[in-house]
């Protein structure tokens, strides 16, 4: 804790401070207030009941499929009093929620795999960008970004050497197709990568007249060690060009040949990558997926908990007492699912019970006993 007094404010001070308050005094139409309530609403699972409905439509749902729902249990369950009724109102809230998380659930795994389409759509633009005809030689000289996916790149190699090669065949030869081979292979380049290399850096010196002022270099340091040995220009004949062309282009075929397996190798791998993915989106990890569970695993227990109530507090009634529902259809089917449920929960309950048995099921919830042997599935109605 400071130890250090605040000055004492003047009285100019005072009124800039009173005057800025006022910018920031918040919504103050009715609307604007009560629109305000609803600004931190992520889930709506723990809104004030007298904000439930303003909640479901924040959320986008229909309040009106509560009532209904509600309706539905109070047909299956059957009419009571006050606490009955609050019993039912307290459990259609719990489905509600239920239901509220399936969705987000439902949401979490359609969000991983919209990802996952992100991605295959991302890669096969990257793919068709890398993709280029060999009568476009001009694709050599364009700047391509580099892409971190394996079989982009494959493709992309693999059109540069499909148009280097055309160019071979047409006896047209330069340095660009040298670097742009030197760029795609960088630190990974094997023997014949390097063969094509040599050859095509000898061909751009042979073809720009450079050659000949290289091999005079080398002439003139051979002369002065031993003229005998001193290699002749005139020794590079057109058979030996032929045959070093004829080398070129079957090394660039079996590159090629080669670099099409990789790229189907890497397809098939990407295939694979995408199906996994796709799956594991069924079945998300992280912390706010757990939650998700914890929260299901709590919302379950909370419905069988108000179910057993709900069910005591049926077999405590009277006969006399209830009061019956109004006939409508559907009616004899919730009865039927009723005493599925009964059965399930291993409750006997009989058509005539006494008033002491009545009062002695009345008590607080938390003080009901009921064996049950499975976990109970709310009728329908």
């Amino acid at each position: 804790m400071s130890l250090r007094k605040s000055p004492p404010l003047s009285p100019q001070r005072l009124a800039a401070n009173r005057k800025n308050a006022q910018l920031s005094t918040g919504p103050r139409a009715a609307a604007g207030k009560q629109n305000s309530k609803f600004n931190a609403v992520k889930h709506g699972a723990y809104a004030a009941d007298e904000n439930h409905r303003q909640v479901m439509l924040a959320l986008g749902e229909d309040p009106e499929k509560f009532e209904a729902l509600k309706q539905q249990l109070m047909t299956a369950y059957g009419p009571g009093d006050a606490l009955w009724e609050t019993q039912i109102d307290d459990l259609a809230k719990l489905y509600w929620r239920r239901d509220r998380l399936e969705r987000a659930q439902t949401g979490m795994m359609r969000r991983a795999l919209q990802a996952v389409e992100d991605w295959q759509h991302q890669r096969r633009q990257e793919m068709a960008g890398a993709t280029f005809d060999a009568s476009q030689p001009d694709s050599l000289d364009l700047p391509m970004a580099e892409s971190a996916d394996p079989g982009v790149r494959l493709r992309k190699l693999l059109s540069f050497l499909e148009v280097i090669r055309e160019q071979v065949r047409q006896r047209t030869f330069g340095h660009r197709q040298l670097a742009v081979l030197e760029a795609s292979y960088r630190n990974r380049m094997g023997w014949r990568a390097a063969r094509l290399c040599m050859l095509l850096r000898f061909f751009a010196e042979f073809v720009e007249g450079r050659k000949r002022e290289y091999w005079e270099g080398v002439l003139e340091e051979l002369a002065e060690e031993d003229e005998e040995q001193a290699p002749r220009d005139e020794q590079m004949s057109e058979t030996q060009y032929q045959q070093l062309l004829q080398e070129l282009l079957r090394l660039l075929d079996e590159e090629i040949a080669a670099v099409q397996e990789e790229f189907q190798y890497a397809e098939k791998v990407n295939e694979e990558k995408a199906a996994i993915e796709r799956d594991a989106c069924l079945a998300p990890a992280g912390e706010e997926w757990k939650m998700m569970l914890r929260q299901e695993a709590a919302l379950d227990r909370s419905i069988d908990r108000k179910v057993r109530i709900l069910l005591a507090l049926r077999k405590g009634i009277p006969d006399s007492k209830r009061s019956p529902a109004p006939a409508e259809e559907g009616d004899e089917t919730a009865m039927e699912n009723m005493e599925n449920v009964e059965t399930i929960l291993g409750i006997d309950i009989t058509s005539q019970a006494s008033a002491s048995q009545g009062d002695q099921c009345r008590v607080p919830p938390n003080e009901v006993q009921v064996t049950t042997g499975h976990h109970p599935l709310a009728p329908s109605s």
